[in-house]
């Protein structure tokens, strides 16, 4: 074989592979991070957004998830580029934007100060980073650019997505499922951790209270706080920011003297596990359909089953809800309860732990009429208009605050505030002050609208605070006199027919929220 002729032939293949190579370019679009700059592949990029107005805080997630976002209909989970890359935290986040990298079903928003330009870069500018172990890295390569003046730093997507603890979609359902979804509708009781917003399944729930004196518990670790006895249970009580990573300092402190404290105790009965949650406070009662509950991100394989979903909130901080099983079974949990209910087992049965009821006001089960040592239960929700008011949860379909997109509707009765939009369906907003002749508000801030059906149609009925939720005896419910309830004024009597002692509360005046809805119907007719 002639080597010299093999060599030209050689040469002459490399000159035409050349041209070729610098012809190919791959488009880039660049970001500022402090003084770096960054490029990602156009073709990972579903958009850039500016960062969002609402981010919800996620709880047991790692210092580099800033938070979840709703983007049309998807859970984005923003991750914050500085930490994983060790670079200095300067910038202003409101003004930052935030880049959606999309690999098959994975999404994620990566911050950044600011966006760049649109790159089309020759493949022969491109260096390309190898690591030893042939992982692949997150800076995966560079782009030298004006003869090597301008350098950028190549963002690997599959990288960033395949990290450990950066969060994906863990289930989308199909198509099925969500026909199948669509007809169940659930509640859920929705509450503020830190600066999280949580909610855990209406059924879950065995009562709510108000944040007694508690005992202080030999198990006390670090995130049991103390305990309480509960009509002759122990119940040992969780610092709920805490346990989810959201603590701050003085979380579980009490309020400072003469502010209200909003803080409760959530209570929860699974299966053997009796534990009572502080939360600080206590928001409103969420309904929704399964096919409204879009999927968490998941961050952490420990964490996959403890959060059920997430729900859109109208354009303000989202609802992360809680499974409650999974909770329950969380070794920590399960370690707290059990430990408390081997230690005072005795006890428990000879009427708790010492020094006798510890105030739990609410009630037990959160069951539609459930039977207890008292009798027949029912749940109620109180609220205050005026005076305290309580009304069978059953006639609730959820509870939300007053928002400012009620719609004035021109020619509507003075107790008609306007219509609301609320997930596709229309409802009469009605001012239950004005309806009764009550003075007007003030201030629309604190109030809350109670969302009922009655007859086929939709009210929302405007109420100055919700208040707890309560589990009542039937036995202790005492009938109003007829004679009192003739001498109330604006037809409150009609609704008004039982009463029960909350202790320390004073007297809860129990409604039908039927016959105040006919009350509505009927002026509507006049």
């Amino acid at each position: 074989m002639d080597i010299n002729a093999t060599s030209a032939a050689d040469a002459a293949a490399e000159r035409a592979v050349e041209p070729a190579a610098e012809a190919a370019v791959e488009l880039y679009g660049s970001f500022h991070l402090g003084g770096t700059e960054l490029a990602l592949p156009v073709a990972a990029l579903q958009e850039v957004v500016g960062y969002p107005a609402a981010v919800t805080p996620v709880p047991l997630a790692p210092g580099h998830l800033l938070g979840i976002f709703n983007l049309r209909g998807t859970l984005i989970p923003i991750v914050d580029l500085r930490q994983l890359l060790h670079l200095p935290d300067d910038a202003v986040r409101a003004a930052s934007k935030v880049a959606i990298v999309e690999l098959g079903d994975a999404r994620v928003g990566l911050q950044f100060d600011t966006t760049g330009e649109i790159l089309r870069v020759p493949a022969a500018q491109k260096i390309v980073f190898d690591r030893a172990d042939h992982a692949a890295p997150i800076i995966c390569g560079a782009l030298k650019l004006n003869g090597g003046e301008r350098i950028l730093q190549i963002l690997c997507a599959a990288a960033l997505l395949g990290l450990p603890d950066v969060p994906q979609l863990h289930h989308r359902a199909t198509a099925p499922e969500r026909r199948a979804q669509q007809a169940q509708r659930r509640q859920t009781v929705s509450f503020r951790v830190a600066d999280a917003h949580l909610a855990l399944p209406m059924a879950a729930i065995q009562e709510i209270i108000r944040v007694p004196a508690m005992h202080p518990s030999p198990l006390a670790d670090a995130i049991c706080i103390g305990m309480l006895n509960l009509r002759g249970t122990t119940v040992p009580v969780i610092d709920f920011a805490r346990f989810m990573g959201l603590a701050r300092d003085g979380s579980a402190a009490p309020q400072p003297a003469g502010t209200a404290d909003e803080r409760r105790i959530v209570v929860l009965n699974q299966r053997d596990v009796h534990v009572g949650l502080l939360v600080d406070e206590v928001r409103s009662i969420v309904g929704y359909r399964d096919d409204e509950l879009l999927a968490m991100p998941v961050y952490s394989r420990r964490h996959v089953t403890l959060f059920a979903g997430c729900l859109g909130n109208e354009g303000r901080d989202s609802i992360i809800l809680v499974n409650p099983e999974a909770l329950c079974s969380h070794e920590q949990i399960t370690a707290v309860a059990q430990g408390h209910r081997e230690l005072y087992r005795d006890r428990t049965q000879a009427g708790g732990v010492p020094g006798g009821h510890l105030g739990g006001k609410a009630g037990d089960n959160a069951g539609h009429g459930r039977r207890g040592a008292g009798g027949a239960r029912e749940t109620y929700v109180t609220f205050r208009l005026g005076h305290l008011l309580g009304v069978r949860i059953g006639q609730l379909r959820e509870v939300i605050d007053y928002s400012s997109e009620v719609v004035v509707t021109p020619g509507a009765p003075p107790y008609v505030r306007g219509v609301l939009h609320l997930r596709r369906e229309l409802l009469t907003v009605v001012d239950v002050r004005a309806l009764y002749g009550m003075p007007p508000y003030d201030d629309l801030g604190h109030a809350k609208i109670l969302i009922v059906e009655y007859r086929g149609e939709k009210y929302g009925l405007v109420v100055d605070a919700v208040d707890n939720i309560v589990t009542i005896e039937a036995a202790s419910r005492i009938p109003v006199p007829a004679m009192l309830t003739r001498q109330l004024g604006n037809g409150w009597g009609n609704g008004m027919t039982e009463a029960v002692e909350l202790p320390g509360r004073g007297t809860l005046m129990l409604i039908d929220l039927a016959t105040l809805c006919e009350r509505v119907a009927a002026e509507a007719q006049v």
